[in-house]
Order: structure tokens, then C-alpha cells, then sequence
């Protein structure tokens, strides 16, 4: 009986021990590391700064503001004794500095509401007015309407004569052309018959040349 007491106090230990060890382990591994917080995501505007000392402390500085309209909103958060505490504290600014965006945007919604409505009115002010000059310029629309198709009867009438003119000008062309084709021809000729003359000069000067060659020797056998 005694032990059977032992055995079931052995395993008892030895359970209790695994689950001690179990715990710890996961203690170890799930505790939040504060350097992985600190360069997180969220954290990328805030500057964590240790001083060093008998007792040191964390202090939180905002590189930027998160707001747009409140550039100047940088500096110092706070001063904490722990890398925690510090986070914490970066991370309660975070959610005042998105709380205050927030509620400026509902205010911006506000006086974008308000402004629509005014909008509304001017414009149903300015569909009256573009109303008012739609007609005026339909009016003004049908008068040109009859300008145009009067001018475009004269313009007719124009073109008629233009087409006439036309072709009475492509028929002097025509003329033209030929004519200078019949000059060209004619220049051709007298540059033909221009050749022929130099060549019988040539033919008639060197048969002359030819002629006093044989008068000369005529003389000589005379003599």
C-alpha cells in the first residue's frame, strides 16, 4: 500500500514538474520583447531614449505629428522608469493623436455639409441664370440660322461663277501648256538646225583649207 502511495506520488511530481517547466517555457517565449515593440509599425513616430544611471529611465519623443494641420505637434511624450511603461505611453498618445484627427474630420465634414448647402442654393441660382441664357442664345440662334442660309444662296450663287471661272482659267491653261510645248519644240529645232549649220561651216571651212592646200601645190608643180 505504502508503495502504490509512492508510485502515485512519483507521477505526481513528475507531472506537476512538466507542467512547471511547460509554464515557464511558455512565460519565456510569449513575454513581449520591448525592442520588437519599440520598432514596430505604430511605433515609427516615436523615439525611445534610455538613460543610463543608478536608475534609469525611458523618454518618448514624437518625431512628427500624425496631423497635417498641426506640424508643430512634436517633442517630448513623457519620462518612464521602463521600456514598458514607455510604450505605453507612446501608444496612448498614438490613440489621443488619431482621437483629435478624428474629431477634426468630423468638424471638416461640418463645414463641408455647410458649404454644399450653400453650394445647393447657388446653384440652383445659376441653373436659372443658364436657363435665362439658353434661351436668349436659341433666339439669338435662329437669327443667325437665317443669316447663314441667306449667305450660304449668295455663296452658292458665288460658286456657280467660281466654277465658270474655273473652267475658263483650266482651258487657258491648257492653251498655255501647249503652247510652250510647240515653243519647246521649236527651240528643239532651231538647236537642230544650229547644229547642222556649225557642221557644214565645219565641212565648208575645211574644204577650203583644202582647196588653198591644192592651189598652193598647183603653184609649186607650175613652177
Amino acid at each position: 500500500m505504502k508503495s502504490l502511495i509512492f508510485k502515485v506520488s512519483v507521477v505526481f511530481v513528475a507531472v506537476v514538474s512538466v507542467a512547471l517547466m511547460g509554464a515557464s517555457l511558455s512565460v519565456y517565449f510569449v513575454h513581449p520583447d520591448a525592442t520588437s515593440e519599440i520598432n514596430a509599425p505604430a511605433m515609427l513616430n516615436y523615439s525611445f531614449e534610455q538613460t543610463a544611471g543608478e536608475n534609469p529611465t525611458w523618454t518618448v519623443k514624437r518625431r512628427f505629428s500624425i496631423d497635417p494641420a498641426a506640424p508643430a505637434e512634436h517633442g517630448t511624450v513623457g519620462t518612464d522608469t521602463t521600456a514598458y511603461a514607455a510604450i505605453t505611453r507612446a501608444h496612448e498618445d498614438f490613440a489621443s493623436q488619431m482621437g483629435r484627427q478624428k474629431n477634426d474630420k468630423v468638424a471638416l465634414k461640418v463645414i463641408v455639409d455647410e458649404q454644399l448647402i450653400r453650394y445647393d442654393a447657388s446653384q440652383k441660382q445659376d441653373d436659372q441664370a443658364i436657363a435665362d441664357r439658353v434661351a436668349m442664345l436659341k433666339a439669338g440662334a435662329e437669327r443667325w440660322q437665317t443669316d447663314v442660309q441667306q449667305q450660304s444662296d449668295e455663296a452658292q450663287a458665288i460658286s456657280v461663277k467660281t466654277l465658270e471661272v474655273r473652267n475658263e482659267t483650266a482651258a487657258r491653261r491648257t492653251d498655255v501648256l501647249r503652247l510652250r510645248h510647240e515653243l519647246e519644240e521649236a527651240r528643239t529645232d532651231l538647236f537642230r538646225l544650229n547644229e547642222i549649220l556649225r557642221h557644214d561651216t565645219d565641212q565648208l571651212l575645211r574644204l577650203e583649207l583644202e582647196n588653198q592646200a591644192l592651189e598652193q601645190r598647183l603653184q609649186q608643180l607650175q613652177q
